[in-house]
C-alpha cells in the first residue's frame, strides 16, 4: 500500500508539472500576441505611445504572470482608451486598443489551454 501511495503522490506531482509548465508557455506565447495586438491598434500621432508597449513575465514555482503596459505613455492608456473630456467642452471619442486585445488574449489562452490539457 506504502508502494501504491507514494507511486500516486509522483504521478500526481509530475503532473502538476506538466500542466505548469504548458500553462507558463502558452501564456508567454498569448501575452507575446497581445503585445503585437496593442501595439498595432494603438493610436500613432507621433508614434511614442506606440512603441512604449512592454510586456513583463514573471515566474515563479506556482505559474507565470503576464503584464503588458505602456512603460512610457501609461498616463495616457486611460484616456486614450476611453476618450476624455476636452479643455473648452465636449469629449474625445476613445480608441478601444486595450480591451479587445485583452479579451482577444483571454479567450486564446482558455482555448490554448483546453486544447493542450486534452491531449
Amino acid at each position: 500500500m506504502d508502494d501504491f501511495e507514494a507511486m500516486l503522490i509522483a504521478e500526481m506531482q509530475a503532473y502538476s508539472a506538466e500542466v505548469t509548465e504548458t500553462v507558463k508557455e502558452v501564456a508567454e506565447e498569448v501575452g507575446k500576441d497581445m503585445l503585437k495586438d496593442v501595439k498595432k491598434n494603438s493610436p500613432k500621432k507621433t508614434g511614442e505611445y506606440k512603441k512604449g508597449w512592454k510586456k513583463d513575465v514573471t515566474k515563479n514555482e506556482t505559474g507565470v504572470s503576464v503584464v503588458v503596459h505602456n512603460k512610457d505613455c501609461y498616463r495616457l492608456t486611460h484616456l486614450l482608451e476611453n476618450g476624455h473630456a476636452k479643455r473648452n467642452g465636449g469629449r474625445t471619442p476613445g480608441i478601444p486598443h486595450i480591451a479587445p486585445a485583452q479579451e482577444k488574449a483571454n479567450e486564446e489562452f482558455e482555448r490554448r489551454i483546453r486544447e493542450e490539457l486534452s491531449r
